[in-house]
């Protein structure tokens, strides 16, 4: 009786060690992915905040400039002033254009370019006054430039009279999220893909990509529901490869930036020295039942 006692004792402790080792393990392995993989979500989502908001900034400041508020100065002369001014100062911008208060966009090189009238974004910016971040689209003068504008309100006594844009390259967002270590894709108001993917998966629909996944680790509708509402969260997916995605919002825009690292390769490491571990358990195991055999046979002979 005493020696079944001390046999079960023996057994539990041992089971406990290696439920208990094994936890632990999947703990240490579940942290490392995701404190990797938000690392990398944070750092893309906090880059593309800084572009946005110094755009912001910029625009709102040049709403304010004397020379562009001015009744002297003509539209195409602002224009050449702006142009000018994103060459000079190495600001980057695909274009920084001026606006009047029919909405009619002006170049320096020929004056009145188009009328943005008919642009949603626009509507909201001359009916609320409020500056406006807008998804990706294509434009330039092949009509195959993805860019991001950002575009704020001239005012005068509480009217908007114009506005002053600039235009954010994709290649620039696309750089941003480049990374060998993780994929990174920047989704939209909409949420479809912007950047950080090929061209022939833009305007794909997160929705699409996340239920053609054989399964994830929360509802779809759930996240979903986060994108809608601009919530940072994350979810495990099981599809060609098992993959941690996580997202975040980027502040004073409809963007979130998903972020997404192969599980395996991350914990590749933490796999090798548990199977190394339960090994040597295993080994453990069998040498003490080994010689509580030997033990017995030797009580029996004697």
């Amino acid at each position: 009786m005493v020696i079944g006692m001390k046999r079960f004792m023996t057994g539990l402790v041992l089971a406990v060690l290696f439920i208990g080792g094994s936890v632990a393990v999947c703990s240490i392995a579940n942290n490392t992915v995701h404190t990797f993989a938000l690392q990398e979500n944070q750092e893309k989502t906090g880059r593309i905040q800084e572009r946005v908001q110094e755009t912001i900034s910029l625009v709102e400041g040049l709403c304010e400039d004397p020379y562009i508020r001015s009744g002297e100065v003509s539209y195409q002369e602002k224009a050449a002033y702006l142009t000018d001014k994103n060459r000079k100062e190495e600001l980057g911008y695909m274009m920084l254009r001026i606006l009047d208060g029919e909405v009619n966009i002006y170049r320096e090189d020929i004056g009145l370019a188009s009328n943005l009238a008919s642009r949603e974004y626009m509507q909201k910016l001359y009916t609320t006054g409020e500056t406006q971040v807008t998804d990706a689209f294509l434009a330039g003068a092949d009509g195959k430039t993805i860019n991001y504008t950002v575009v704020a309100a001239i005012k005068e006594e509480g009217q908007v009279t114009g506005a002053v844009m600039a235009a954010i390259y994709g290649d620039e967002i696309d750089e941003i999220l480049q990374d060998d270590r993780s994929v990174n894709i920047l989704t939209g108001s909409l949420l479809q893909y912007m950047g950080g993917i090929p061209e022939e998966r833009f305007g794909l629909s997160v929705a699409q990509v996340v239920e053609g996944e054989h399964r994830t680790t929360r509802p779809v509708e759930n996240i979903l529901t986060d994108f809608n509402e601009g919530k940072s969260g994350s979810f495990g997916s099981l599809g060609s490869h098992i993959r941690y995605i996580t997202y975040s919002p980027v502040e004073r825009t409809d963007w979130t930036v998903m972020t997404e690292v192969r599980v395996l390769p991350l914990i590749k490491n933490i796999l090798i020295l548990y199977g190394c571990g339960v090994v040597a358990f295993a080994g453990v195991v069998i040498f003490l039942l080994w010689r509580k055999k030997t033990a017995a046979l030797k009580r029996g002979q004697n």
